[in-house]
């Protein structure tokens, strides 16, 4: 049995890779957490992560577990129409991570279909806004129904 955080967040970086942004030259990865350097974001990156997992018990024998992934959106930017771009891009990730309309080469794990919720922060923290990085992070929940 795989680690379905790993696996969802495997998938779900799959999907965004089979996607034609509206953002030229966009890079979508998948690491176990998001390190890259101010130089590396030139383009458009977006990194997928695990996140976490919440288990609740909703019957005698059944629990349901909503799964996280993160999705890591940023770019070095000079211009304000570069920000817009990307935050275009940022919308544009949200958007299709709730549409879950991957194809059929993207397999999920058993039980995962499109995500219960769909949140995006944008900069964060702000901690990089002295450094022109512009960021967001949308976060995708997967609800999935088990047996115990």
């Amino acid at each position: 049995m795989s680690n379905a955080l790993r696996t969802i967040a495997d998938s779900l970086a799959a999907g965004l890779k089979t996607v034609s942004f509206g953002v030229p030259s966009v890079t979508v990865e998948r690491r176990n957490w998001v390190a890259i350097d101010v130089e590396d974001m030139a383009n458009p990156v977006v990194i997928v992560t695990p996140g976490n997992a919440e288990v609740t018990r909703i019957g005698r024998k059944v629990s349901q577990i909503d799964y996280t992934a993160n999705v890591f959106v940023g770019q070095h930017v000079q211009t304000d129409s570069a920000v817009n771009a990307v935050m275009d891009l940022a919308d544009e990730v949200m958007t299709q991570i709730r549409a879950h309309n991957w194809p059929e080469s993207v397999s999920w794990p058993a039980g995962v279909t499109s995500p219960n919720a769909v949140t995006i922060e944008i900069n964060p923290d702000d901690a990089l806004s002295e450094r022109n990085v512009w960021r967001a992070v949308v976060v995708g929940v997967y609800r999935v129904v088990v047996q115990d």
